[in-house]
């Protein structure tokens, strides 16, 4: 809704000239920007889905191979089991949901006589058809180039398309890299993701690589393997880490806000831009895998790492995002995500057009109440989605998983469709819970309840199912 309704201004960046005019709106602020950056946020999303898709995996690697804690009884096996379940699942815990909401979509668009209306269909079965040939075009996984077009009216769905094939991408990273040595997988994740955007400006292979990087120095930090290689063991100040942490914070938010129009107009941007590469910038004749200019991602990319390897390194600053109500934001934050297109085309702009054109509103106080109502709406819809849509789904790819194809079914273990895991506390480092039992607790749920933050406080991060 902001994009639409101040377009002339809202992709460039603060200071900038257009027309011999200095742009100084309040919402082009870098940290004011970054809130609703949306292309930053994916980059930060992409980050943190590595993060997340990876971290039980990994921490089971390096406890089998501390060297003072005996491995368990068919921890490899336990792994696989792992791998597997969380590969098989995962399709139908990101598509299910998106389908529901083509459904859903589709019947608003053809039915419901505001907003963005489409009737050229000549009924509502041939609609529906449209919707599903849309919804395969982001399912399909051996489409890695740019989606074109986006599915209309649901646009936003092109980031699960990447998401489930960046997915495969992790699960392959985690099978490759389990027998290495801390050392050699730090070197491998890095190289993967080095050689991603060498090759192919492949920007979203190196967010989740950066995310399984940001997991493995959760268990095995830089300042273990130096101390290995010195034979002595490595004490560093807290300040040699909070200080830099902090910087990384507001680098990653100032990155991640990088403007779509003018990427070098004004300051601070037009001084980083000078080390933008060149197949990065504008009309660099590069094939594009996104829907908007490479030096976005470029910078969003390392804006991401940087910020969440700050956000690592800070308590405080976890618990700060650890409230009830930013937990309950990330709870429902997939199905806002989904629905946040009908709410801003249905209820948010209706409403904007209403008191604007009937009542005669100034533009910005319209905008505030169609945009205030908006959310209210999306984050109402979104709770009802995810209890009813997105956990249902949840419950579907654990039972077909488990109980149709018998990955990691134990004998005698109760039904997966009956049980939801919602830890109550986070496991802690010595945790002793059977990995193979899936039925019990699923991998994705401890990393994301974990988050962020030391194994003994978790929830740093919200805890998002599979988002």
């Amino acid at each position: 809704m902001t994009m639409d309704i101040y377009r002339d201004f809202i992709f460039k960046p603060y200071g900038a000239e257009k027309d011999g005019k200095k742009l100084e709106h309040f919402i082009q602020l870098p940290f004011v920007r970054a809130l609703i950056a949306g292309k930053g946020m994916v980059c930060v999303f992409f980050v943190l889905s590595g993060f997340v898709l990876s971290y039980s995996s990994l921490r089971k690697v390096n406890d089998a191979s501390k060297p003072n804690k005996p491995e368990k009884a068919g921890s490899r096996d336990d792994l696989l089991t792992s791998v597997s379940s969380m590969t098989l699942r995962r399709a139908i815990r990101l598509f299910g949901p998106m389908l529901a909401l083509a459904f859903i979509t589709a019947f608003v668009t053809y039915y419901v006589p505001w907003g963005h209306m489409d009737r050229a269909a000549p009924n509502i079965f041939a609609h529906l058809w449209k919707f599903w040939l849309s919804a395969v075009t982001v399912m399909n996984p051996y489409h890695w180039g740019r989606l074109k077009p986006l599915p209309r009216h649901y646009g936003q769905a092109w980031t699960l398309g990447v998401e489930y094939r960046l997915s495969l991408v992790m699960f392959l990273m985690i099978a490759t890299t389990a027998t290495l040595s801390t050392v050699g997988r730090k070197i491998v994740i890095i190289f993967v993701a080095a050689w991603s955007v060498y090759c192919n400006r492949r920007w979203d292979v190196a967010c989740a690589m950066g995310g399984m990087l940001l997991a493995e120095l959760r268990f095995a930090p830089l300042s273990d393997d130096i101390s290995r290689l010195f034979n002595r063991r490595l004490r560093p100040s807290k300040w040699l880490t909070i200080v830099p942490a902090v910087f990384c914070v507001a680098l990653g938010i100032l990155l991640c806000s990088w403007p779509e129009s003018m990427p070098s107009g004004a300051e601070p941007y037009s001084s980083i831009w000078e080390l933008t590469p060149e197949s990065w910038r504008p009309d660099s004749g590069h094939g594009s895998p996104e829907p908007v200019g490479g030096w976005v991602w470029w910078w969003g990319t390392i804006g991401a790492f940087s910020m969440l390897w700050g956000l690592e390194q800070l308590p405080l600053l976890q618990k700060v995002l650890s409230v009830s109500f930013l937990k309950y934001l990330g709870e429902i934050s997939y199905a806002y995500y989904l629905l946040q297109g009908l709410g801003h085309t249905h209820v948010g702009i209706p409403i904007y057009e209403v008191l604007q054109d009937k009542y005669g509103w100034s533009k910005n106080s319209a905008f505030a109440i169609g945009y205030i109502v908006g959310n209210i709406f999306n984050i109402i819809a979104s709770d009802y989605f995810w209890r009813v849509i997105d956990e249902s789904f949840i419950r579907l790819a654990r039972h077909v998983v488990v109980e149709w194809l018998g990955v990691g079914k134990q004998p005698g273990s109760r039904s997966a469709v009956d049980y939801t895991p919602v830890p109550t506390a986070a496991p802690s480092a010595d945790d002793d819970r059977s990995a193979s039992d899936n039925t019990v607790v699923e991998e994705d749920d401890i990393a994301l309840k974990e988050g962020f933050d030391d194994g003994s406080n978790g929830e740093g991060v919200r805890r998002r199912r599979d988002w």
